[in-house]
């Protein structure tokens, strides 16, 4: 199994209807993934600092196993994704929905609400083996006020998104500046000190992709050129680690953040521990 970071989306590049049960705001954290070149699809939405999220795994052209979906079913397993939230057992409802195919648990109370279950969003295909079983897994949790519309209303409708989805979450998120993963323009420069060696060195970033980016500049006062990588952690786009490497043997190395609305920030040491901090930017 290959699984692909593709970056943030925003609410109109959506693959599902996800925005239309949320508040428009601008501090929506959006993550995307694809699995064995385009089989399957994976898009997670994050507000309240991470607590609250919605997140939907999709097969294009094929469907869960009724193991998968019994999975979902389970309400032991249920309890583990309920237990991040203040409900109980008496809030749980089982869902065992005939069309559209929709099974697994919902629990709510006047505070938080939270969810996991298996729905089948494609129509009929014309498999002989397709029996109808679930092609996506849903899950949701949160406590605040972002849901415009009942946890039940969204087990309903959630699905892939339309085109009459796409007018009315574009028109519903017009006023949001920047919107939720707006596209950022392409990272062009570095600028950055290196402690006990220089005050400021700038350079250029050479390549850039969802999950790397590598970037070059030089140390004139050192007669060398460094060249160096950042890579996203293994399952977020907004952190990650980076090292670089320069002609005349120096190393270094760190971590860098990429908040929504600031430079991509990275600091870190040499192998002498004096302190390499700078910044990519468009």
């Amino acid at each position: 199994m290959k699984i692909d970071t593709k970056g943030s989306f925003t609410p109109t590049e959506s693959r599902f209807n996800t925005f239309a049960f949320l508040k428009p705001a601008s501090d929506y954290i959006t993550e995307a993934s694809e699995r064995n070149n385009g089989q399957g699809w994976m898009e997670s939405v994050y507000w309240d600092s991470g607590r609250s999220f919605i997140s939907i795994e999709f097969i294009n052209v094929a469907w869960f196993s009724s193991s998968t979906e019994r999975r979902l079913a389970d309400v032991e397993i249920f309890t583990k994704l309920a237990k991040r939230y203040p409900v109980s057992q008496e809030d749980f409802t089982e869902l065992d929905v005939i069309s559209p195919r929709t099974r697994g648990w919902l629990a709510k109370n006047e505070k938080c609400s939270v969810g996991g279950f298996a729905k089948r969003f494609k129509g009929p295909t014309p498999y002989d083996n397709d029996r109808g079983l679930p092609d996506a897994i849903v899950r949701f949790g949160t406590c605040g006020d972002r849901l415009i519309a009942s946890p039940e209303q969204l087990v309903q409708k959630i699905d892939l998104i339309t085109d009459n989805d796409k007018k009315n979450i574009a028109s519903a998120f017009s006023d949001v500046n920047p919107l939720p993963g707006a596209k950022k323009l392409p990272l062009t420069t570095i600028n950055g000190s290196w402690a006990g060696l220089v005050d400021e060195f700038s350079g250029s970033v050479t390549r850039e992709t969802a999950a790397q980016v590598e970037f070059k500049f030089p140390l004139p006062d050192e007669s060398a050129q460094c060249t160096g990588t950042a890579v996203n952690a293994q399952k977020t786009t907004l952190t990650g680690s980076w090292e670089l490497e320069c002609t005349n043997g120096l190393h270094a190395d760190g971590i860098w953040t990429n908040r929504p609305g600031q430079n991509f920030v990275a600091s870190g040491s040499d192998t002498e521990k004096r302190r390499v901090q700078f910044e990519l930017r468009s």
